[in-house]
């Protein structure tokens, strides 16, 4: 296992924990957070032990599975936050579209064998836009007093700096993996970057989430 790989469980746990001490808060997004979590640690788990350990030499067709599933889960989480009631609808829809997608492309575009960039872009392009929408809620709304203190203020600029980055990285990577495979791999690691970037404001997230539960706790 790489470097990059070791400090990426690291800080994976350390978010699946912190968000799991925020579970008393009974909130929404916080249950999804630590889905998510759950959901990248099998993933990452999985596509490693199939490589070095059960033989096998390509694991690409556990992310086609994973993808649909991280999308729905974040989809959950902005259904729940967003109040438009027309972009919830949408948020609805959008969920056995996308899973629906995913196998046709699986099946007709990307093979399984093969890196699922189209349907990666897809969904970073809508989380790009569903964290951009809510904060732009959040702003005019004015609902926040303390924007620095509010949970999903955190979550949704980790998922709008990560998806950005995945965005560009997957827009360019089968590009460079028929031009150059060191310039490929470059990229891909560079995406590590917006991933420990994602987990350090997930992680602030959660400890804005347990201030909130404390001081509810008190107020009670």
């Amino acid at each position: 296992m790489s470097v990059y790989s070791k400090v990426y469980f690291v800080f994976l746990f350390i978010t699946l924990v912190s968000y799991v001490i925020a579970f008393k808060t009974k909130e929404q997004y916080v249950k999804m957070v630590i889905l998510l979590m759950i959901l990248w640690a099998l993933t990452t788990t999985v596509a490693i032990y199939l490589i070095r350990f059960a033989g096998f030499k390509n694991n690409l067709f556990v992310f086609h599975i994973s993808t649909p599933l991280e999308y729905t889960i974040l989809a959950l989480l902005y259904r729940d936050v967003i109040f438009n009631y027309t972009i919830r609808r949408l948020i609805s829809l959008s969920i056995p579209i996308f899973l629906a997608l995913s196998v046709v492309f699986a099946l007709f575009v990307q093979a399984p064998d093969t890196n699922n960039t189209e349907v990666i872009i897809i969904e970073s392009a809508v989380m790009i836009f569903l964290s951009l929408f809510f904060l732009r809620e959040v702003l005019l709304m004015q609902q926040v007093t303390s924007l620095h203190r509010f949970p999903m203020f955190w979550i949704s600029v980790g998922i709008l700096f990560y998806f950005t980055g995945n965005l560009v990285i997957e827009g360019m990577l089968n590009y460079l993996i028929r031009r150059s495979m060191d310039l490929a791999k470059r990229s891909y690691r560079l995406g590590y970057v917006f991933k420990y970037l994602l987990f350090v404001l997930f992680i602030i997230g959660a400890y804005c989430s347990n201030i909130r539960g404390s001081l509810l706790l008190r107020k009670r």
